[in-house]
């Protein structure tokens, strides 16, 4: 059967690729958001709000489908930012510069944000074939081992030199720094979604072992329109029931010095708001994601 092209093992294999564009917003109360916006309607008396200090997160796994559900064929770009490594692709997204609002280098205690910007994700597709689009929210496992295992943070290949635990305990998929506002307080909030539980002890991330003890790879799967629609990260959504209080650290000895207005999740069953944080975006307490269970990722 043919559909534009070859169809084998339920891949069209399409002639007439097109460049496509497949780009990101953070948005709030569907508007969307960035470092100069103050979001307002958090914590349990809806009093505080919030400004994005640092966004980024790793996508993995993109496929495209067709209205029959089959996986149309796409090459992405190979640039700084999407890396063509050979256990898989894998690309970073990054929505907050360092130069406006709370993105700026002093605009919370632990800033880590980089200059460069990427919202949109770029290569060749049949661009009006697709119906669907579905993707990781992370870094592989085989090539989290890889490219660990061969490099050191500073000699590893872009866009894999940011975003690691330390260099040895594996990566981040999915930050979120923002400075917290309250009646008469201020503090941060620090939203990291990544894998955990990498390595016995004394040995690099998967060293030893095929995947982590929690993957926490969120997946992401919608109806999806190629030329018209963009993805959405729902920041109410991911924030949406917490408490808004979280420790303060010593900024050199990282001992917890007292309690401040904000959010803490590190990937940890010991953190409060990580559970609620998980469910937003379909992880389960094993680590598991399933993406009917994603909420924060949505269609615009």
């Amino acid at each position: 059967m043919m559909i534009r092209g070859l169809v084998l093992m339920g891949l069209v294999g399409c002639v007439d690729q097109e460049e496509f564009a497949l780009e990101f917003v953070a948005v709030h109360h569907g508007a969307r958001v960035g470092c100069d916006d103050v979001l307002m309607g958090f914590g349990p008396d809806a009093d505080q709000s919030v400004r994005i200090a640092d966004l980024r997160l790793y996508v993995s796994a993109l496929e495209f489908l067709d209205a029959d559900g089959l996986v149309i064929a796409h090459t992405l770009d190979a640039n700084e930012f999407q890396l063509d490594h050979p256990e898989g692709w894998v690309s970073l997204v990054d929505l907050a510069g360092t130069d406006a609002g709370a993105c700026a280098p002093d605009g919370i205690t632990f800033a880590e944000g980089t200059a460069r910007l990427h919202p949109t994700l770029t290569g060749q597709t049949a661009v009006d074939d697709v119906a669907s689009v579905r993707f990781d929210v992370g870094v592989p496992q085989a090539v989290m081992s890889a490219v660990i295992g061969d490099y050191t943070a500073e000699a590893a290949p872009s866009p894999l030199g940011e975003m690691y635990w330390s260099w040895v305990t594996g990566y981040r998929h999915f930050v979120l720094n923002m400075a917290v506002d309250a009646p008469e307080e201020q503090g941060e909030g620090y939203v990291h979604i990544g894998s955990t539980d990498c390595a016995a002890k004394g040995e690099n991330a998967l060293e030893s072992r095929s995947a982590c003890g929690a993957i926490n790879t969120p997946r992401v799967a919608m109806e999806f329109d190629l030329v018209t629609d963009v993805i959405g990260i729902d920041v109410g959504t991911l924030l949406a029931g917490l408490d808004f209080r979280a420790p303060v650290y010593d900024p050199q000895t990282f001992e917890i010095i007292g309690e401040q207005p904000g959010v803490e999740c590190h990937s940890s069953t010991l953190q409060s708001d990580c559970a609620q944080i998980f469910d937003a975006v379909g992880i389960d307490p094993d680590g598991d994601a399933a993406a009917d269970a994603n909420q924060v990722f949505r269609r615009l």
